[in-house]
């Protein structure tokens, strides 16, 4: 068994050095390489992105990001290990480094996708979503309300969307103080994700706090409003912002 060091192996290989390596047909436009994803086969001629200057990629296709490891994984379609000893030119396994965390993100099956159907009890009109700030007819047209059960239930339960409009998830988020402010169904991962990214379109871009605030934002006016789904942003979750910016012809970003 061959161990290499996955830090030392980022340090030496590029993430630009893959494109040739995997076969990507990309086009360079300023500091990134975009084209279409040959394994998601989704999310436009545009969908894969990579930008050396971060050391990271991103697919809108799969909902995937990382670093020069996970882009092998992802357009490989392998593991972890497989993907650093295709990097490191070793057919035998390649121990993982514990130090360094896994970026290629659990994915949900597209069938799995394809059957999540809206969620038909939420109360668009409950008492509690009042006290939010929230109207009926906006949780009617978001397709938002509070759960009086399920796993999201004592919550307002908000729908997440990937960014062609497919319904991924629902989150939870507290009506009441509760702890943690937002909950999320098992296998789901938050930091893949912007909340709203599906209504994005031209001019300026208005970063909220929570989807919360977006909704409210939504409720009077602004479309053009996101959020991420953790409290902290991390590198790749700002790359995944920029690139949405470009993908959507957004010329700016508002803090709010």
């Amino acid at each position: 068994m061959t161990y290499v060091d996955f830090a030392a192996l980022k340090e030496r290989v590029s993430i630009e050095t893959a494109i040739p390596l995997l076969g990507l047909q990309l086009k360079q436009r300023g500091g990134q390489w975009r084209g279409s994803c040959p394994v998601c086969n989704s999310g436009g001629e545009r969908a894969l992105v990579i930008t050396p200057a971060k050391k990271a990629f991103y697919c809108f296709g799969g909902k995937v990001g990382g670093d020069v490891i996970a882009l092998v994984a992802h357009i490989r379609d392998c593991g972890m290990k497989e993907a650093a000893a295709f990097l490191a030119g070793e057919n035998s396994t390649v121990a993982r480094n514990s130090t360094s965390p896994g970026t290629v993100p659990e994915e949900r099956s597209k069938e799995a996708v394809r059957s999540l159907q809206p969620l038909t009890y939420l109360q668009a009109g409950h008492d509690a979503i009042k006290a939010l700030g929230l109207d009926e007819e906006t949780c009617r047209r978001i397709g938002a309300g509070y759960a009086p059960k399920g796993i999201m239930r004592g919550r307002l339960a908000i729908p997440v969307h990937d960014w062609t409009g497919t319904l991924i998830a629902y989150c939870g988020r507290a009506v009441r103080g509760e702890s943690p402010n937002l909950i999320f169904p098992n296998g789901f991962r938050p930091e893949d994700h912007i909340f709203n990214a599906h209504r994005i379109g031209q001019g300026e871009i208005v970063l909220v706090h929570d989807p919360l605030d977006a909704l409210r934002a939504l409720q009077n006016g602004i479309d053009n409003v996101v959020s991420f789904l953790t409290e902290t942003a991390s590198s790749e979750q700002l790359q995944m912002l920029a690139a949405l910016m470009d993908d959507k012809g957004a010329d700016s970003l508002e803090f709010a």
